[in-house]
């Protein structure tokens, strides 16, 4: 059965199928597939998960033993692959079409993959999705869809919009649905509920003050910490909510996180950078951080955050602007191991 992310949502209410495909170059799109899938499977009892990443290296005997390895007492279990290329090779394809052959009621089969070619769509293993199973097919969104797009985002977490303020939106993320979905995110912290006017849209998304949260960002990214911490000051003397620099952090550092894991997983910098639309214009900067930092330190900051955040929601006594700048100071600084 062929799906769209629009269609899934529809169909697994309908009824769970015992194997998904999801192939697509949109990472926002194809982890909320899995995620559904996942949540989907959970509800239908398939309690056990067993997730293997071709980035870490995939043993197929492994994978064909842990479906094998159930009892009439075990619990049901979700079999998760995840492919750094859509052509697995010899082995995956014959590892593929095997575990196929062996789901059930208690074994359920879900395989995500970057977009597939129209050769590989004909083979036999990408065949049988199709036929038997559900196959979700991601393309980009196009110019003209990325609004729709983002009005739908915005009434599923309660807010409408003006016309002129979507497409502001919609000029603003230049087509990243990542930076999309975090700035309706933004816009929820900010707003709450209800209707985004233009003027909104400028407070939140845009370049307006002479230090804003973005500028922050650009700055620590290169490592400027004096220039970081004179912005942080002007933000806090203009009463900047501390939630909201926090939330800037953390939705950065858990970027950062992901493509440090894929360059030390072996992936090109070019790979990375367009496997998660960073915008050229600001690859060299993220490059200049990434060169500074492995993918551990990012997580010690993404605790750090958390933290911090606590402190900000009057949830501990610590001081929330030093654990901000804290924060800052991690991440300007140089880390990684010689």
């Amino acid at each position: 059965m062929k799906l769209s992310p629009t269609t899934l949502p529809i169909e697994l209410k309908k009824r769970l199928l015992h194997c998904y495909l999801i192939s697509g170059d949109e990472p926002l799109l194809v982890q909320e597939s899995l995620d559904l899938l996942r949540q989907s499977s959970f509800d239908a009892g398939f309690t056990v998960r067993e997730v293997y990443d071709q980035s870490q290296s995939i043993d197929w005997q492994e994978i064909l033993s842990a479906s094998n390895n159930l009892s009439l007492f075990s619990e049901k279990k979700l079999i998760e692959i995840r492919l750094t290329s859509a052509k697995p090779g010899r082995e995956g394809i014959k590892s593929i079409i095997e575990l196929t052959q062996r789901l059930n009621e208690d074994l359920m089969l879900v395989i995500s993959a970057p977009k597939i070619d129209k050769a590989t769509l004909a083979s036999k293993w990408c065949q049988f999705f199709q036929n038997e199973g559900g196959f979700v097919q991601i393309w980009p969104l196009k110019a003209n869809e990325l609004p729709v797009w983002l009005e739908r985002r915005m009434m599923a977490v309660g807010l409408t919009a003006e016309k002129e303020a979507v497409l502001m939106l919609a000029h603003r993320v230049e087509g990243n649905l990542l930076a999309a979905s975090q700035a309706i995110e933004k816009l929820k912290l900010y707003l709450g509920e209800g209707n985004v006017s233009e003027t909104d849209m400028q407070k939140v998304v845009s370049d307006d003050s002479r230090y804003d949260v973005y500028k922050l960002i650009d700055a620590l990214l290169i490592g400027d910490i004096k220039l970081g911490l004179r912005i942080l000051s002007s933000l806090q003397s203009e009463s900047m909510d501390a939630v909201v620099v926090i939330w800037a952090l953390n939705r950065e550092l858990r970027l950062l996180s992901k493509l440090a894991f894929s360059l030390e997983s072996g992936m090109n910098t070019n790979e990375v950078m367009r496997s998660y639309r960073i915008w050229t214009s600001r690859q060299n900067i993220v490059s200049v951080c990434l060169n500074r930092h492995q993918a551990k330190d990012f997580h010690s900051m993404i605790k750090a955050c958390t933290n911090a955040d606590n402190a900000a929601k009057g949830q501990t006594k610590d001081d929330k602007w030093q654990l901000i700048r804290n924060i800052i100071f991690s991440l300007s600084t140089y880390n990684k191991a010689a």
